[in-house]
């Protein structure tokens, strides 16, 4: 990325042999990564202004992908290559502040735990707090007010935390708030391409996207057809994020002003927060949210919503938050009193039998695409 740069120091130039690739066709990874990087590092390069970065991220079951390669088959070595990639982009610019917040979800295997041991052998002593969520819940921390224990959460409530502990620094300058995921599919040197929009556009929230244009995407494993289902469904229960598709990508960024807005009062404690946070920013202000392409590599062997399957428990807290936050409509309703219905086997029946209407389809098509209805899903199950 910085021999790129050393080429094409102009954003624009980085950005239009991005588009060319992208035209081509050309699937070398490795070049797209570091386009994206570079496009990155120019931007940091260019704030000139004082800026805090905060970025935090839940650990669960993260024993043995915390690990090096050469400790586990599994390894990945992402505390401190998150810290290697934030370093790599931050350093640099004496005008920016950072921060790396891990927050242990209540992981049976201590990943809290290592992640400190790690950090001792490392002789890691700066830009990182690692959190415990049940210490938020012991404490009665404001944010934690509706956990009972960490079995409450499922990524949420460790990633609420997270946000919320980062805000409590109050700054009189330019403070952004990221969320990103345990592993490493989203390098976190890309942290300059959500940084561009918050401060040179204007909007509150950018989200990390895997279905822009410009999207570079490896991806393994069944996700993709069943994620389309789950597409279709909410947007048909929230059309005001209409013109968002892919709201589960692990890297996400807030204006700190904007954040404490929507933080609390939080009804998701799990895995179907990025909606919940979205929609209370999209209800703040319209069309506040961008979208940017970003490289991604499926990091799934460790997987832990692989094994979870959340779509259905996420959709049912989906229909709480249409109930909450949105006025009534006519076909929200019927949506959203069909998934409050649905039991795991029924969901496990649409799951094997998605009609071909929605399976054949983009998502980006959903927000306009309304062909298969209730009846049509009843059907199936019939």
């Amino acid at each position: 990325a910085l021999e790129i740069l050393k080429d094409y120091p102009e954003s624009s130039d980085l950005i239009a042999i991005e588009k060319q690739m992208i035209e081509s066709d050309d699937s070398q990874m490795a070049l797209n990564l570091a386009i994206k990087l570079a496009c990155s590092k120019a931007f940091v390069k260019q704030i000139k202004k004082p800026l805090r970065v905060s970025v935090t991220f839940a650990m669960y079951k993260e024993n043995n992908r915390i690990l090096s390669a050469s400790e586990h088959p599994n390894g990945e070595n992402f505390l401190m290559v998150k810290l290697h990639q934030l370093k790599w982009l931050f350093d640099d610019s004496q005008n920016i502040e950072w921060e790396l917040l891990p927050v242990d979800d209540g992981c049976p295997e201590g990943s809290g735990r290592i992640a400190e041991e790690i950090l001792l052998k490392n002789q890691v002593k700066e830009n990182i707090e690692v959190l415990f969520l049940a210490n938020a819940i012991e404490k009665k921390l404001p944010i934690a007010n509706s956990l009972e224990s960490t079995n409450d959460s499922q990524k949420g409530g460790s990633i609420a935390y997270g946000m919320w502990h980062a805000a409590q620094n109050p700054t009189d300058h330019d403070h952004i708030i990221v969320y990103t995921d345990a592993d490493l599919s989203t390098h976190l040197g890309q942290t300059g391409l959500l940084l561009a929009p918050l401060l040179s556009d204007n909007k509150q929230v950018a989200i990390g996207s895997r279905r822009e244009t410009n999207s570079v995407v490896i991806k393994k494993g069944v996700r993709n057809t069943r994620g389309k289902l789950f597409i279709y469904l909410w947007k048909r229960l929230l059309p005001e994020l209409n013109y968002l598709v892919d709201t589960q990508c692990g890297f996400k960024a807030f204006k700190s002003e904007t954040l404490i807005k929507i933080i609390d009062d939080l009804i998701e404690s799990k895995f179907a927060i990025d909606i919940e946070l979205l929609l209370k920013a999209e209800l703040l202000e319209q069309n506040s949210i961008a979208k940017v392409g970003i490289a991604w590599i499926d990091s799934e062997a460790e997987s832990t919503t692989t094994d979870i399957q959340p779509y259905l428990p996420m959709l049912k807290s989906i229909s709480k938050m249409y109930r909450k936050y949105t006025g009534t409509h006519e076909e929200a309703e019927s949506f959203s009193d069909f998934i409050d219905s649905l039991s795991n086997d029924q969901w496990d029946k649409l799951v094997e039998n998605i009609p071909d209407d929605i399976a054949n389809r983009e998502p980006l098509e959903f927000s306009s695409f309304k062909g298969i209805s209730v009846s049509d899903l009843e059907n199936i199950l019939s």
